[in-house]
């Protein structure tokens, strides 16, 4: 993905049509589909643009928990930083005996009801890495429902062939994870389908936090005027007729900015939003 956007970047400097502003905030929004007047706060100097349309991806950002020992222990990482951690040194993997995750850790809960969708397959990855990296190494799930939906089932059923272990919790009783004076982790559940008092003393404990939206979506959201729905992401237009329309015309969505999703389902969003927009870039004359 960095090179990608490395790639990007150089496609976009080398053009004459494309200029990018970075580091920098839209103040105001005014005007109607085709004919829209932005100012653009470009570090401490202010910049009008004209521009059609407005297509608004600001993404999505990993929440940060105070459960589980998270910030207090430097064995407790999310599923991200996990990833980060065997990405970099492929030698991380090799050296763990034993790894424990928590699936629905700040989602699916009373302040958060929103199932964050790439959690369940974002653990499973990273349980195949690391039993790839170290087949002895034991790999436990806690989970209150797996959702690989249609062929991320693949992972889950490669994930089970390796001897990844999944155990149900309920959201009731919740994993007790506590600490000694070493920072040795103990995790301590009960595994609903055997009705078993498990133990785990884990070298990583990997927590599968909420994705939450951008802090700066309500801001963004009053420059444009288009809103929000009660979870803080964007709501669309209408979910089948006009799925990635805002309701005011000329403004677009795509990405988790709109909801938690999947990278490639991000880029079919990107793709529909284009066509959306190009509809009216390519208009010589449009009626108002």
């Amino acid at each position: 993905p960095c090179d990608l956007l490395k790639n990007l970047e150089a496609q976009i400097n080398e053009s004459k049509r494309i200029t990018v502003y970075k580091n920098s905030t839209v103040k105001e929004c005014k005007g109607f589909i085709g004919n829209f007047k932005s100012i653009i706060d470009n570090n401490g100097g202010d910049i009008e643009i004209e521009h059609g349309a407005a297509i608004i991806a600001i993404g999505a950002n990993e929440s940060k928990q105070d459960e589980y020992l998270y910030g207090k222990n430097k064995k407790v990482h999310t599923q991200l930083e996990l990833e980060e951690l065997i990405e970099k040194d492929p030698d991380f993997a090799k050296s763990l005996n034993e790894v424990v995750m928590i699936q629905c850790v700040g989602s699916r809960e009373p302040d958060n009801m929103m199932c964050s969708r790439v959690c369940c397959t974002e653990a499973i990855k990273n349980a195949i890495s690391i039993k790839k990296a170290n087949p002895k190494a034991n790999v436990a799930i806690l989970y209150r429902d797996v959702r690989t939906y249609g062929f991320k089932e693949q992972y889950y059923n490669k994930a089970r062939e390796l001897g990844v272990l999944f155990f149900r919790y309920d959201p009731d009783g919740k994993a007790v994870v506590s600490q000694n004076s070493s920072g040795d982790l103990d995790v301590r559940i009960e595994d609903l389908n055997s009705g078993l008092n498990l133990s785990f003393s884990p070298d990583v404990l990997a927590l599968s936090v909420a994705m939450a939206p951008a802090t700066d979506n309500e801001t963004i959201g009053l420059v444009f005027k288009v809103p929000v729905n009660l979870q803080g992401f964007f709501l669309e237009a209408h979910m089948k007729l006009r799925p990635v329309d805002f309701a005011s015309d000329g403004f677009f969505l795509c990405g988790a900015c709109h909801s938690p999703k999947f990278i490639d389902e991000s880029i079919s969003q990107a793709q529909a939003v284009a066509a959306r927009a190009a509809r009216i870039l390519s208009a010589d004359v449009m009626e108002v």
